[in-house]
């Protein structure tokens, strides 16, 4: 039978949902049965190295409670999920959940064209498929429906580029997941979730769930499991995909350095050529296990559980807590009273974006929304505030959180884990939000502490470039430092304006300094302008006076 309920919303990090699908990679809470003292245990990770949505799935929306719709499969025993009479294309509302395919097998509907690999060097070589990640459970199979924008059930790719390896050899998993939903007969435009991750396979018993635990499959029935290996950050990876609907609004993602090319025409298909390329970059992880029969592990988990208000041993089952990264303020509340949350246990290496046209941040209001790409937003951070950052009516704000430690660390200075931020936005967009028209803009970044100061450790670079983005990054700040700030303001006079650039500062003592601002006067010809900062420098073709 197929009738597994789940909720839409996957990335909504609620302890009072329980998720009854444990086949598809669904984050939220696992129970099992009551069990005796000996096996009674807790297991709580912080991660973003998984895709937090797998799986082929044809599903009908029920009802919608605090937010989240539930959702039945179809097809019961039907060969073809479309054949279930009781999910009629034309009266239904269905959800789709699939891998996008590869474009040599795609003529007209989404799929990826290529992925590729940046050497240091500059040169770009085009990853190659070498197979996929597991086959498709035939319970789960349905056909390609064109009039719907609907590919065929497939499963998702492995690459290998010439000269790339990883811990565990040369095959990458490509994963172009992607979410429809279909409101009787007509299709909204798609969710696509892209990623590529270092893997390697080895066969392991469908039955030994211990040793399957780490599998990153999509049928949980392939005996051959797939897993994470380990990868350098750093690694620029560009994909071209052909999708049916131009990306809108914000992209957000795990990378860094983030270029994004959106073709303006389509192609005889009415697809659009979208680019995107950067560097992968390593995500704190954290995983831990409490075992009722272990006085201090029990100790422990009774200070986590009563902080959480969540999972207390009078609960008579092994839990499971997969947190993803939006579980901002849960993670504080739990480094809080056990500071071994402050220490990662490795850092992953992730490519990760995410186009959904429904993300814009409700804080803008609609008055800059044009349906067109507005921005890209990517952190190192383990967990965020919000997938996007806030917009106060002033700055653009970005809350993060993570541990302070690399893992094994514990000098607080030299082992501290660097955090990494990078914001794009497109000229029109920034100048919407800010109001401003003609003027070339005053450019403020900056990264605060906790009490509320400069962080002047952190290396932040912002300006508008020639590609029409401004672009914006601050680095090398620690997660002391829990709030990115970004705001453009209308100068006095026109003219150049300068890019904001703040070199880290020399190796700070105990007690941070205090930021000094600077103002200088630069002129060129008979204009004359003010500029300020901690280091300011006169713009393009201006002296200092």
């Amino acid at each position: 039978m197929r009738t597994r309920p789940f909720l839409s919303h996957l990335l909504t990090f609620s302890l009072s949902i329980v998720l009854a699908v444990s086949g598809v990679g669904v984050l939220g809470i696992t129970q099992a049965n009551a069990v005796d003292d000996a096996d009674l245990y807790r297991v709580m990770s912080f991660r973003d190295d998984k895709d937090p949505i797998s799986g082929n799935y044809l599903s009908k929306a029920g009802a919608t409670s605090g937010g989240a719709t539930s959702y039945s499969g179809c097809g019961a025993e039907d060969d073809d999920l479309w054949d279930d009479a009781n999910c009629a294309v034309a009266t239904s509302v269905l959800q789709v959940r699939n891998y996008l395919p590869t474009c040599n097998k795609e003529q007209v509907l989404n799929c990826i064209e290529s992925v590729s690999w940046r050497k240091d060097d500059g040169t770009l070589v085009k990853g190659v498929q070498a197979g996929t990640r597991g086959s498709i459970n035939p319970d789960f199979f349905f056909s390609r429906k064109e009039a719907l924008g609907v590919s065929e059930a497939i499963a998702p790719q492995i690459y290998t580029f010439t000269g790339l390896t990883h811990s565990k050899g040369n095959n990458f998993a490509i994963t172009g997941h992607i979410t429809q939903d279909i409101n009787k007969g007509v299709t909204a435009p798609a969710k696509i979730l892209f990623s590529i991750a270092p893997v390697y396979s080895e066969i392991v018993s469908v039955d030994d769930e211990d040793a399957r635990a780490e599998c990153f499959n999509v049928n949980e029935k392939d005996s051959k499991c797939w897993k994470l290996a380990t990868a350098s950050d750093g690694v620029v990876f560009k994909t071209d995909l052909k999708l049916l609907n131009k990306p809108q609004g914000w992209i957000s993602g795990r990378l860094t350095s983030p270029k994004v090319d959106i073709a303006t025409t389509a192609d005889a298909a009415k697809r659009y050529v979208v680019g995107i390329e950067g560097a992968n970059i390593g995500i704190p992880t954290i995983s831990k296990r409490y075992e009722f029969s272990n006085a201090d592990q029990k100790a422990k988990w009774e200070k986590i559980s009563t902080a959480l208000n969540q999972s207390p041993w009078t609960d008579r089952r092994g839990v499971v807590i997969p947190w993803g990264p939006e579980a901002f303020s849960y993670f504080n509340k739990v480094v809080a009273v056990d500071k071994e949350y402050d220490v990662a246990d490795k850092l992953a290496a992730v490519w990760r974006v995410v186009l959904d046209p429904n993300n814009v941040p409700k804080s803008y209001g609609t008055s800059c929304s044009t349906g067109d790409f507005q921005g890209f937003v990517s952190s190192n951070s383990m967990t965020y505030g919000t997938a996007l950052p806030n917009y106060d009516g002033e700055s653009m704000s970005y809350d993060v959180a993570s541990p302070h430690y690399k893992p094994g660390g514990k000098d607080y200075a030299a082992d501290a884990f660097s955090g990494r931020y990078d914001l794009l936005l497109t000229e029109s967009y920034a100048r919407c939000v800010w109001g401003i028209r003609d003027s070339l803009p005053k450019i403020e970044v900056n990264v605060f502490k906790t009490d509320g100061t400069v962080d002047s450790s952190a290396k932040v670079v912002g300006g508008l470039d020639a590609s029409g983005f401004f672009k914006f990054s601050a680095t090398g700040f620690t997660f002391s430092s829990p709030k990115i700030k970004i705001k453009l303001t209308a100068p006095p006079t026109t003219g150049g304006t300068p890019a904001v650039t703040q070199e880290a500062a020399a190796p700070a003592a105990k007690a941070p300094a205090k930021v000094v601002v600077k103002s200088i006067s630069c002129v060129k010809g008979k204009i004359a302008k003010k500029v300020s900062g901690s280091n300011p420098k006169c713009p393009a073709g201006f002296k200092k006076k």
